[in-house]
């Protein structure tokens, strides 16, 4: 339970590091958040990959400053918060595609990718709404697809690439 307890805590700290490191763009940082949610999926599994993101969020809406612009309960409304709580349920995505299929890198790379698109399908259209309805900025469909899939998509294949090579390397070293 504590080796359990212990590991949600550093995955949830590695994401709160990931938002520090940061490619700036017009519109959606790009940071390692991503790839530090995919590895809590991959490497937890659903339940504990979840959690431990789960416990990030939770620390940034207490007020402490891991989110990438600050945190405390005003950023629900800030337009990136739709992908920090999806990034919950990517974790866990990706935990349950991972403990269903066989160790593989190109099965890690699936689990990986399926919790990009689903991190994609509710942080674009809650930013949308959120620029749109709270700071009035309405933002056109190709500016969406530009900013929004087409910039961090190849770094997010990366990241899944990376994540998966590194949990398979590492399920080889893993004791039962």
């Amino acid at each position: 339970m504590t080796k359990k307890i212990s590991l949600c805590a550093l995955f949830a700290a590695l994401i709160a590091i990931g938002t520090r490191i940061i490619i700036p763009t017009p519109l959606l940082p790009l940071t390692l958040q991503t790839f530090m949610v995919i590895l809590a999926g991959l490497i937890l599994g659903k339940k504990l990959g979840a959690f431990s993101v789960s416990v990030y969020v939770i620390a940034g809406l207490a007020g402490l400053p891991v989110f990438t612009q600050g945190g405390g309960l005003g950023y629900i409304f800030h337009p990136t918060f739709g992908y920090t709580v999806s990034f919950i349920f990517g974790a866990w995505l990706a935990g349950f595609i991972a403990e269903k299929l066989k160790t593989s890198v190109t099965n890690l790379f699936i689990a990986g990718f399926s919790a990009i698109v689903l991190i994609y399908a509710i942080g674009i259209p809650y930013y949308y709404l959120a620029a749109r309805f709270y700071t009035g900025n309405i933002l056109a469909a190709r500016t969406l697809l530009i900013y929004f899939v087409l910039m961090p998509l190849p770094g997010d294949i990366i990241k899944c690439l990376a994540a998966a090579i590194f949990v398979t390397k590492l399920k080889k070293f893993q004791v039962q």
